[in-house]
């Protein structure tokens, strides 16, 4: 288990090669059930919105397409020039390590974090985080914390690859695991920190947040993808989270 945090896309190679990717293959299934997830469980009035961990911007611009007034925040500067770049009129805040930083206030109705989770290592970090996301919620708001489930870094899928990897087989809550991105051009393994679906309600918990919904998305026959493990396993998670009491 580590505590020091890296980010592998604060590095411009990594940054432009991510910058392309949209929504292909297992991608795909993450995003595809947002917008009915903010629906049902999201859908207020004034639908101010905070991306945590925006990179590129993609997920912003996601939540812009979908009538959210959405703002971005992320540690890395290389992907924020990205993020400027293909919406200059969009507002994309740097914050370091640890920190949302003064100028991310809030009250947001929604704050989607896609992906950011997977990569900030040990309790700590992840409940302080998690707090500081708390804060900055409207009354009745709602976090979508979008995850890597565990069974993606054991498992081969459409968009990435794991068969180098063995390790990853025997790995538990807090320890590094790896992955290769195949939609993308950068072609170097990927270190994330795998976290258990029961430790993420105890980080929940001690934020004074917890889990409204659960939802664990699969590939489906009919949607034209050549799918390899995303029928029978889900390859990630996506949590409905409020303020607990």
């Amino acid at each position: 288990m580590t505590d020091d945090f890296s980010n592998v896309y604060d590095d411009a190679d990594r940054a432009a090669s991510y910058d392309q990717l949209e929504y292909p293959g297992t991608y795909h299934l993450a995003f595809r059930d947002i917008p009915d997830l903010i629906t049902r469980h999201a859908n207020t009035p004034t639908r101010r919105a905070l991306d945590f961990g925006c990179g590129a911007g993609r997920s912003t611009r996601f939540l812009k397409a979908h009538g959210w007034d959405a703002c971005g925040a992320d540690i890395s500067a290389a992907m924020l020039d990205l993020a400027r770049a293909r919406d200059p009129q969009g507002g994309y805040h740097l914050v370091r390590d640890g920190d949302l930083a003064d100028d991310v206030t809030g009250p947001f109705d929604l704050v989607l974090s896609a992906f950011t989770f997977d990569n900030i290592p040990g309790w700590e970090k992840k409940v302080a985080l998690m707090s500081a996301l708390r804060a900055r919620l409207a009354p009745g708001g709602r976090l979508l914390n979008l995850v890597s489930s565990p069974d993606i870094y054991r498992h081969e899928w459409v968009s990435f690859s794991t068969k180098d990897f063995p390790e990853n087989r025997q790995a538990r809550t807090g320890d590094q695991v790896r992955i290769i991105m195949l939609d993308v051009p950068d072609r170097r393994p990927v270190d994330d920190i795998l976290w258990e679906r029961d430790a993420y309600l105890e980080v929940y918990r001690r934020a004074g947040m917890m889990r409204i919904h659960e939802h664990l998305p699969l590939g489906r026959p009919d949607e034209g993808i050549a799918w390899v493990s995303e029928t029978a396993v889900a390859p990630w998670a996506i949590d409905v989270v409020g303020v607990a009491g």
